[in-house]
């Protein structure tokens, strides 16, 4: 009766596991340690299986089966999720603070543009003109914004 040759891999394809012969037809099963992928940042894994396992229950052939791993996020501390969270709320009140400085500018300036008596292109050439970047502000190098 004809023999094959079953080599179970890391997720690698380099380390031998196991390696078994099997008659023509029989089941195999992974005699080895349970296999397993080392956690890297804020990641683990867990075996779940091999590539082709639907081969093992009849072997026909030669084969190479390769370790499975999902991957799982490791469980974030109190301390990490409050300095996240914290951070968040930093970066949410920034940008709600330069929204609030953008929408107050607009507003005077409109304002400003209620009360001035001109046309809107007598205002644009006045600014063009003199260098004023805002309604009853001159645009020196004090207060012009490059």
């Amino acid at each position: 009766m004809e023999s094959y040759e079953v080599v179970f891999l890391d997720e690698d394809e380099q380390t031998v596991l196991d390696k078994q012969i099997v008659k023509h037809g029989d089941t195999v099963s992974y005699k080895g340690k349970t296999p397993e992928k080392e956690a890297t940042n804020q990641m683990t894994y867990t075996f779940v299986g091999w590539t082709n396992e639907e081969k093992m229950q009849c072997v026909t052939e030669n084969l190479t089966l390769v370790a499975k791993y999902t991957t799982d996020l490791n469980t974030i501390s109190k301390d990490e999720i409050a300095m996240l969270k914290a951070s968040l709320e930093n970066a949410q009140n920034t940008n709600i603070n330069a929204t609030i400085q953008a929408g107050q500018k607009v507003s005077n300036q409109l304002n400003a543009l209620k009360k001035d008596s001109r046309k809107p292109e007598e205002i644009v050439n006045e600014v063009l003109k003199n260098g004023k970047t805002e309604i009853g502000i001159d645009a020196n190098k004090d207060n012009v914004e490059r």
